[in-house]
C-alpha cells in the first residue's frame, strides 16, 4: 500500500529537496496538491525529472521544499 502523506509531512521529510508526487488529493479551487505519494526525491531536480517513468500514467506534481533566494526564478 502506498504511503500517502500531506504536503506538510512531505515538506518536513524532504527539506531542501525536489519531490515528484503522485497526488491523491488537490484543492478543488487552486489545484494545489494536498496529499499524495512521494515517487522520487533528490536535492538535484534532474534526478527527480529523470524518474518520470515511475509515474506509470498517474498524475504527478513536482515540488521544491527548500529556501528559494529572491534573485532566483524557475521556468517551467
Amino acid at each position: 500500500m502506498a504511503n500517502i502523506l500531506t504536503l506538510d509531512e512531505m515538506r518536513d521529510r524532504y527539506d531542501g529537496e525536489w519531490v515528484m508526487i503522485a497526488y491523491t488529493e488537490t484543492d478543488p479551487e487552486t489545484l494545489e496538491v494536498l496529499r499524495g505519494e512521494v515517487l522520487a526525491h533528490s536535492p538535484n531536480s534532474q534526478d527527480v525529472y529523470a524518474a518520470m517513468s515511475i509515474a506509470q500514467g498517474r498524475g504527478v506534481a513536482f515540488e521544491f521544499f527548500g529556501h528559494i533566494p529572491e534573485n532566483v526564478a524557475f521556468i517551467l
